[in-house]
């Protein structure tokens, strides 16, 4: 039988949650579906997991590489990978029932090469249950139609786990392996929109992704802070080259001041969530001012970007004041 989906999820110390991700890709009601394993030298029975559910099931491949973070994880599962549509799951989050069949749906229809859908946010509590966090689902949306703007705007951040993607598409497409702590969704994303513009939104949940306290104490560390500064180079370089590709140079000039507002509403958190020093917030924002310096800027930034979103603006405009600490202090940040 032809592979019509592959679904790669790679994994590192994650026994307990495993078995829960794997059988929500395993049920979805779709044809033709492989589920690629992608063992990044786990030390905590995650090994055994993946081998019970290979015995279970033949569609399960599992493949095992030494230490190497996510992002060469999911290459590994990419070269490995045989169906015709790509997805990506977390080894601790779940695809919704009927997820796969609407996506494959979708992109057959409109011949899309990536088909992106809504997602259901759950924090973990301080009593350890998880609360489905309310967030703006946005609007359906076509950005070969509606333009790459009202894209962004309405599918909300580029992570890939709650998309699919034609392989053929990503020919050559790799994430970046510099990225072992976060960004790496939105430099893949951002890269393959300036390769197409075949892209479709719809609001509609596919995924459910569990924000535990433990991956957020993770992410919160010095050590996830130092790899996400030495990301945001390639991440502003995709994002521009995605814009040069996708928008008139009038576009371009509107929309580039939200998407570097971007980045510095998200430097703004990590740093307050990392709990930096004054000494870390110095390095930090000159990380930042070095690699925008490369890119054009204009008195009309903060501007443009009022007419799109009010928060971001306040963000852009501390940051060219140069007052950026003072974001801790604006309410419903």
């Amino acid at each position: 039988m032809e592979t019509r989906i592959s679904v790669i999820i790679p994994i590192y110390n994650a026994a307990a949650t495993l078995r829960a991700a794997a059988e929500s890709v395993l049920s979805q009601d779709v044809e033709g579906l492989e589920l690629l394993l992608v063992d990044d030298g786990s030390t905590d029975g995650t090994a055994e997991v993946c081998h019970a559910l290979a015995v279970q099931d033949a569609r399960v491949q599992v493949i095992a590489q030494k230490n190497a973070g996510i992002c060469a994880a999911r290459n590994r599962g990419l070269q490995a990978a045989c169906g015709t549509y790509i997805a990506f799951c977390d080894d601790d989050d779940e695809f919704l029932p009927g997820a796969l069949a609407g996506l494959l749906q979708t992109a057959l229809a409109e011949h899309a090469d990536v088909v992106r859908g809504g997602y259901e946010l759950l924090r973990q509590q301080a009593d350890g249950t998880f609360a489905l966090q309310p967030h703006a689902a946005g609007e359906a949306c076509r950005l070969w139609q509606d333009g790459y703007a009202a894209f962004l705007r309405s599918s909300g951040p580029q992570f890939v786990w709650n998309a699919l993607y034609r392989r053929q598409a990503l020919t050559g497409l790799f994430f970046d392996e510099r990225c072992r702590y976060g960004l790496e969704d939105f430099i893949f994303n951002a890269t393959l929109y300036s390769r197409t513009d075949r892209a479709v939104y719809l609001p509609q949940p596919v995924y459910r992704h569990f924000e535990s306290a433990q991956s957020t104490s993770l992410c919160r560390s010095r050590q996830a802070f130092q790899g996400r500064l030495c990301a945001l180079a390639p991440w502003m370089e995709a994002e521009y080259t995605a814009l040069r590709q996708r928008c008139t140079r009038a576009e371009r000039a509107a929309l580039w001041p939200l998407r570097k507002a971007e980045a510095v509403t998200f430097l703004m958190h990590q740093l307050r969530d990392a709990g930096a020093s004054d000494a870390q917030r110095r390095y930090a924002w000159q990380t930042l001012r070095t690699v925008l310096k490369g890119y054009p800027g204009h008195a009309l930034d903060i501007l443009r970007a009022a007419r799109q979103n009010k928060k971001k603006t306040a963000a852009l405009l501390l940051y060219q004041l140069r007052l950026q600490d003072l974001y801790d202090l604006l309410p419903g940040r």
